[in-house]
């Protein structure tokens, strides 16, 4: 018994730990406990891997979208450095007059800047994909609070579950052991009236009637009782198990949304939505303010067009980029800076593309594994998997 007592010893409920489930491997740790003799169960487990193979398979289609731009820019990096010297000083040229025209026009018109010109450059280059990030940080930060929310919810009801688990085990317990006491009395009672009867002669006969009306009431209440428990039991456990599916596909859920965003933040250097919220408000008034003040706008844009054609004329892939970071086309350390926050946002991507394909890889392993297992429901198995095919 001082086993059991270990094993189902209450846990004090407490805040759920997010981070044990940023380390891989963690979403199949309950996987044990799950009773896979269960027909329906196992169907149920299987399109839980289904689900999670495909949700993996939309992240990797995303992911490889945003891994071929961060490639291109990188590829284009290389080509420009790798120009003839005389292509390669035609575009440093422009470049520096670019910067020239810039810096000129920031002296004599601008009023003072809402922000540095590092900030507004870096605004400008991604200007048109900054309410979408604005939407999706938000988005995602919401969703990160919710699926919190969820794994903190999931976690106190199992603890709670396991609590009632053992509560009504123990009450299972008590009732065999109230039922051998039950008899135990009985057969004492009886061989008391026996001798009672052998002895003195007396007529017992109420006694034996006595006793076995109150042996059968308390034996029908034990009863009764006791299959109340193991009912009680096994609806616990079948809840318990769709609690672990549940929880398994959250943590798949926590795990990329704090893949993407840590992927976001990287992309336009914040810490957060607000953040790059006011970035993006005191970018818009600093460019209106610029337009309402520019008297070399004409010469400007002329330079940027032709640094744009000589660009692709060198098939330069993503020429316009370089127009909002020209001082990379003749510093090379910035030309440094650049390739470093293109090389760490790939490596944050394939991270996420080694963590989505190894989701879908085990799912497709633990399918393969229960069909092995499990022959006699190979058919069903393979129509669940041949519906997500389709």
């Amino acid at each position: 018994m001082g086993f059991w007592k270990n094993l189902f010893r209450r846990k004090k409920i407490k805040d759920f730990d997010l981070t044990d489930y940023e380390a891989e491997g963690k979403v199949w740790e309950d996987k044990s406990s799950l009773n896979f003799k269960d027909p329906v169960l196992r169907e149920q487990y299987v399109m839980n891997c289904l689900d999670e193979m495909h949700e993996a398979s939309s992240e990797l289609d995303r992911i490889n979208a945003e891994y071929a731009l961060v490639t291109s820019y990188l590829t284009d990096m290389e080509d420009i450095e790798n120009l003839p010297k005389e292509d390669k000083e035609q575009i440093e040229h422009i470049a520096r007059h670019i910067h020239d025209l810039r810096k000129t026009h920031d002296d004599y018109v601008l009023k003072p800047s809402l922000m540095t010109e590092a900030e507004f450059n870096r605004m400008a280059a991604m200007e048109e994909e900054a309410k979408e990030g604005i939407a999706k940080l938000t988005e995602q930060e919401s969703y990160r609070e919710k699926v919190k929310s969820d794994l903190n919810r999931i976690d106190k009801e199992r603890s709670a579950y396991d609590y009632r688990r053992r509560e009504v085990a123990s009450s299972i317990e008590n009732y065999r052991t109230f039922v051998t006491i039950a008899l135990f009395t009985a057969a004492v009672l009886i061989l008391l009236l026996l001798a009672l009867d052998f002895l003195t002669n007396l007529d017992v006969n109420y006694g034996y009637y006595a006793t076995i009306i109150i042996f059968a009431v308390a034996l029908t209440v034990l009863y009764v009782k006791y299959t109340d428990r193991v009912s009680e039991k096994k609806r616990i456990d079948n809840t318990a198990n769709e609690l672990i599916l549940l929880e398994n596909k959250v943590k798949i859920r926590y795990v990329n949304n704090r893949n993407l965003l840590d992927y976001l933040y990287t992309k336009y250097d914040v810490g957060s939505a607000g953040e790059l919220k006011s970035l993006y408000e005191r970018y818009a008034k600093e460019k209106e303010d610029r337009r309402n003040f520019e008297r070399n706008e004409a010469v400007y844009e002329d330079e940027m067009a032709r640094l744009v054609r000589a660009l692709k004329n060198q098939k330069i892939v993503t020429p316009e980029i370089w127009i909002h970071q020209t001082d990379a086309l003749y510093d090379s350390r910035e030309m440094v800076e650049i390739r470093h926050r293109l090389i760490g946002r790939r490596q944050k991507l394939r991270k996420q593309l080694e963590y989505n394909e190894k989701i879908a890889v085990d799912n497709g392993d633990e399918i393969k594994r229960i069909i092995k297992e499990y022959p006699e429901s190979a058919d069903s198995i393979l129509r669940l998997v041949e519906q997500y095919e389709r």
